[in-house]
């Protein structure tokens, strides 16, 4: 029924799969390690012709844009040397190990076998092992799978909501900016009236045509407007705001030696490959610029900082460390600040940290916000960084590279354990170079880096666990083909411009499709041709409808066969004891490096003393931790207080709860401890509030119902002290009633005059 409907095929392990090298030998590559480099090459340019469209022309590169100068800069700043990657040479020593080992136990057996004198059985107990090894030609042969089967994907008409979201955008937005989204098509370069060194080097880097986002944002720049732009990931935005910044500074030259750019990102990786393509794009002007990101030396930053660039790339942490321990360094003299993905730094909650730098800034500046989408915290931003904004939305956020192949691959219910075996099939068998594996977490890609590697294939790992050296070691690594596939979380989900990446893999499907466009944003880029390929479990396949109802290209259903995924499930299993071995190497090898440097630090104190290791003052911070902490549960508390008003409230605060994570036990105690005093001060304040003070009336009371409303203000002690009926009077004399006797518990009286005890009474009865 899909396939009538022209959505999806599926694609079956026998199938052709255009622009791929496919491995004919399923587990050869266990036994003989990777595939040599040059044979890679030589595969790799024969496919690139193919996977290149050439209609498509506007960011063709003819070789000499090169980052790997400007990350030799980046990598100069580092504190150590760049150290050999530890956990490739542990997981190559279990794997010689257990080589070592399988072969002994093979020849003890071959031995037996001799002794007794069964020569002809230990050719038919290998001969099927054999065939094992080069699987994928008997596995080939069973994948005729229906796609009828596949009821993953469902497709309806869309185009009266695609219509009325459409509608509502622009009743959202049209209100809040002035729009400039129409741009001239056939602007060119040498039509935006750039200088001479910014079109040498835009030649220089075989840059031919601009891209859309920048046709649209370079002509507005250049006029000194506030910008708001929102443009799909991949599509040039760095060089949209960067060619408009460098004009300025050769048009306006300073007449004092200032810092007069800021452009702040969320992302070290980010930060640096900024830094990379302004520095390429101002070779040939007399600009300069400035890294300051973490991870880097902290002191080689301030001497390039005393130095006083022209254009500074930060991350929002690392600047405000800056600003307050560096006492030169001041942001009152900045001309133009840049925000590159600033959803994403909300995200990251730098929301505050934002907040001060731009209070520091000056008032009169030219802002322009970058944003992947327009979210309402990035509304609020734009609300209090820019004036009078222009609103730049040049494509939907959420579509995809046009030239990428989305696969999906279901997992079935109480399937979930077969995700690692599924990976490695698709990356020993099918995907075996230029490859991005995107895991949810940091845990999860630091396994997958020791599986694979144990399997013979070389693996890199990027995610926040990393020191910074680590991480651009990685990057460099796969860049250079040294390493065919890196494992990341979504750090690297962003920004990242990786040329050649020819398959993105999702091992889990990230939370929203925004996330899921920019991972799948990693290939594909600048016209080039690319695929994805998404694990979808039952729970993932809310956010898969999503994705097919915004395709604009058919999607395909990937199926592996069962024995396959089964035979590398065993493989897994058998490796278990392998990972365990890595993973107690490097616990060791960390015990072993804290030793050391708590030698080290109690060899420093004997040496120099106390006093002098306590020379240098302690780096400041905008917040210390007592007053975040403080600041975090206050507004947790305000927050709080707001839910308790109103059940929507109430549950908007609860799911955000969740979003936010959760606090430590510290904070909860102190969290809990406020909202009790919250609630006593709430009774207190009620319990002050005054009353009406209450007189008796002097006049007579008049008749009708006035006289009602009167006598229901008299207090109890008012009623009982002017109360003179008979029934009133009568219990006055008499003393208590039978009744309330007996509440009391005191004797009851009878009438004829004894006393008995209610006991008494009662047996009596």
């Amino acid at each position: 029924m899909l396939e009538e409907l022209g959505l999806i095929g599926t694609i079956g392990e026998d199938d052709e799969v255009p622009g791929d090298p496919e491995s004919d030998s399923g587990d050869e590559e266990e036994e003989e390690g990777p595939i040599v480099l040059g044979r890679k090459q030589k595969a790799l340019q024969k496919n690139r012709s193919a996977d290149f469209n050439p209609d498509f022309v506007f960011t063709e590169k003819e070789g000499a844009y090169d980052g790997s100068w400007a990350m030799a800069d980046v990598m100069s700043q580092l504190k150590k040397k760049r150290a050999a990657t530890t956990l490739d040479e542990k997981i190559e020593k279990v794997r010689k190990k257990r080589k070592t080992e399988d072969k002994e136990a093979k020849s003890a057996k071959l031995e037996k076998v001799k002794e007794a004198k069964e020569g002809s059985e230990p050719e038919e107990q290998e001969d099927p092992e054999g065939k094992d090894e080069e699987g994928p030609e008997d596995e080939d042969s069973e994948t005729d799978y229906s796609s009828a089967d596949e009821n993953i994907l469902t497709k309806a008409d869309t185009l009266k909501v695609k219509e009325r979201k459409k509608k509502k955008k622009g009743q959202e937005t049209g209100g809040f900016f002035e729009d400039a989204s129409q741009y001239d098509e056939n602007l060119s370069f040498q039509d935006m009236n750039l200088s001479r060194p910014l079109l040498k080097a835009i030649t220089v880097m075989g840059f031919k045509q601009p891209t859309p986002i920048q046709k649209a944002c370079i002509p507005v720049g250049l006029l000194g407007k506030d910008i708001c732009a929102c443009a799909a990931t991949g599509t040039g935005k760095t060089a949209a705001f960067a060619l408009p910044v460098l004009e300025r500074l050769i048009y306006k030259p300073r007449q004092a030696p200032v810092t007069r750019v800021l452009v702040l990102v969320p992302t070290r990786e980010l930060g640096i490959q900024v830094h990379s393509v302004t520095k390429q794009l101002a070779q040939f002007c007399n600009i300069t610029t400035c890294l300051a990101v973490g991870g880097l030396d902290v002191k080689s930053q301030e001497a390039a900082l005393r130095a006083v660039p022209d254009i500074l790339i930060a991350t929002p942490g690392r600047l405000i460390d800056h600003l307050h321990n560096c006492p030169s360094f001041h942001l009152s003299s900045i001309e133009v600040l840049i925000l590159d993905e600033a959803d994403r730094m909300l995200d990251e909650y730098f929301e505050e940290q934002m907040k001060e730098i731009i209070r520091m800034c000056s008032h009169h500046r030219q802002t322009m916000l970058f944003s992947a989408t327009m979210t309402d915290e990035v509304k609020d931003l734009a609300s209090v960084s820019l004036k009078n904004p222009v609103r730049i939305f040049v494509n939907s956020n959420t579509d995809v590279a046009p030239f990428l192949r989305q696969e999906f691959i279901r997992i079935r219910p109480n399937r979930e354990g077969d995700r690692e075996a599924i990976v490695a099939a698709l990356l020993t068998r099918t995907f075996t170079d230029h490859v991005m594996l995107f895991t949810q977490t940091k845990k999860q890609a630091h396994r997958m880096h020791i599986l694979l590697g144990l399997m013979g294939l070389q693996v890199g790992e990027l995610h926040g666990n990393l020191s910074q050296t680590q991480r651009l070691e990685a990057l460099r690594r796969f860049k250079d083909e040294q390493i065919d596939i890196l494992v990341a979380t979504d750090v690297a989900a962003r920004g990242l411009d990786i040329e050649g990446v020819k398959t993105v893999i999702n091992f889990t499907m990230p939370n929203t499709i925004k996330h899921y466009v920019h991972r799948v944003g990693r290939t594909a880029r600048a016209g080039r041709a690319g695929r994805s390929v998404s694990l979808v479990g039952e729970e993932e396949r809310k956010t898969l409808k999503e994705i097919v109802k915004a395709a604009k290209a058919p999607v395909k259903a990937r199926v592996l066969p069962q024995d396959v995924i089964l035979k590398f499930r065993d493989k897994i299993e058998k490796m278990e004891k392998d990972v365990y071995a890595v993973l107690q190497l490097e616990a060791e090898e960390k015990e072993l490096q804290q030793s050391e440097a708590q030698i080290n630090t109690a060899k420093r104190l004997l040496e120099k003393g106390k006093e002098a290791s306590n020379h240098e003052p302690e780096r400041s911070w905008f917040q210390t931790k007592e007053e975040r902490k403080k600041e975090k549960i206050a507004k947790a508390l305000q927050e709080f207080d707001l839910a308790l008003r109103g059940k929507k409230k109430r549950k908007k605060f609860m799911k955000d709860a969740k979003k936010k994570g959760e606090m430590t036990a510290e904070e909860r105690s102190q969290f809990e401890i406020l909202k009790a005093q919250m609630f006593a001060e709430r009774l207190a304040k009620r319990n002050r509030r005054a009353k009406r003070a209450r007189a008796m009336p002097e006049e007579e009371p008049a008749r009708g119902p006035a006289k009602k409303k009167k006598q229901m203000k008299k207090s109890v002690f008012d009623e009982e002290l002017t109360n003179t009926s008979k029934k009133a009077l009568k219990q006055y004399r008499a003393g208590p009633s039978f009744e309330e006797r007996k509440k009391l518990g005191l004797p009851h009286q009878r009438r004829g005059g004894n006393f008995k005890s209610k006991s008494r009474y009662k047996r009596k009865k």
